[in-house]
């Protein structure tokens, strides 16, 4: 009998030991999942995050990409635009070149003519 008290007293000595094991580990166990519950809440944030910075980064690129069309565009008008002022510039000196043209042989045209009108009045 005195063995199997012995006996008894070892195995609740054990179980309460396990329980106390048992319950250290239930406590671990709460603490994991409360920060496995922290973690996913931090990657749900990040997750958000990430997928709002995906979103404007998409619009920032459709923004880029119209802004370089517009600047393209703009630059071909500029182009056009120099060409078509050195064109008008090239036509200005010709035909100042031949207003000067015009205005020196106005000039000897109306010196004939006075010549011209003196000889008549001479006569």
């Amino acid at each position: 009998m005195e063995k199997f008290k012995e006996k008894l007293t070892s195995l609740r000595g054990e179980a309460d030991e396990a329980n106390q094991r048992a319950d250290e580990l239930e406590a671990q166990l709460k603490q994991l999942e409360a920060e496995q519950t922290t973690k996913d809440h931090e990657l749900l944030s990040v997750q958000i995050r990430v997928k709002n910075l995906e979103e404007t980064l998409e619009k920032t690129e459709a923004q880029l990409k119209d802004m370089s069309s517009k600047f393209n565009e703009a630059d071909l008008k500029a182009e056009d635009a120099e060409r078509r002022v050195s064109t008008l510039e090239n036509e200005l000196v010709e035909k100042e070149q031949k207003n000067e043209e015009l205005q020196e042989k106005y000039k000897v045209a109306k010196a004939e003519l006075d010549e011209l009108a003196r000889q008549f009045d001479e006569l």
